[in-house]
């Protein structure tokens, strides 16, 4: 068996975790299942009978409803604007639910065990209408949630230690190096 790569990491529950990194393709594939709404624009007819559209500016304050374009632009900017906060909240969710599920690793076993029903049952106590889920790998996120990362700010390091941790010193040295390469290949060709 290979050893994994990762960066250890202690947690207050007493489990430690092993975050290994996430290529950064991966979080534009979620951005992509979660798309944000496109913000209203406004359509104006040019002389020569073309109709484009421009960006709407959001005015200070809000138009009278007597003037119905720029009324119902700024209602329907709004609208796609509290629209968008909630996608943006679900997309992080999401984020945090990938990378937990596909980057976490319980590298040392803490005070509770995965394969004991334990967990299941106090945490099914706990919610009405709540069943822990029997797919693998939803059953882990949920043992994860519950019982690894209790802290909101060590999520929040494994989710930021997988998404970055590729990004060192060395790395920039590196890649620098290679631009630079690549650069001197280029205007040599």
């Amino acid at each position: 068996m290979t050893e994994q790569k990762g960066i250890p990491i202690p947690l207050s529950s007493g489990f430690t975790v092993l975050v290994k990194p996430l290529p950064p393709y991966y979080l534009d594939f979620i951005e992509e299942q979660i798309p944000l709404l496109k913000y209203p624009s406004r359509k104006l007819k040019l002389l020569g009978g073309d109709t484009i559209e421009v960006e709407y500016i959001l005015p200070e304050s809000m138009p009278s409803a007597d003037n119905s374009e720029d009324y119902e632009l700024y209602i329907n900017y709004k609208a796609t604007e509290l629209k968008n906060k909630e996608l943006e909240q679900e997309r992080y969710r999401a984020k945090t639910d990938f990378l937990l599920s596909n980057c976490v690793v319980i590298q040392e076993d803490g005070p509770i065990d995965y394969k004991s029903d334990d967990w299941v049952i106090r945490l099914e106590a706990s919610f009405e209408n709540y069943k822990v889920p029997t797919h693998p790998g939803k059953r882990m996120l949920a043992f994860l949630k519950s019982n690894v990362i209790l802290k909101p700010e060590e999520r929040d390091i494994i989710v930021s230690t997988s998404c970055y941790q590729e990004v060192n010193l060395q790395g920039i040295i590196d890649a620098l190096l290679g631009f630079r390469d690549q650069m001197g290949q280029q205007t040599t060709a």
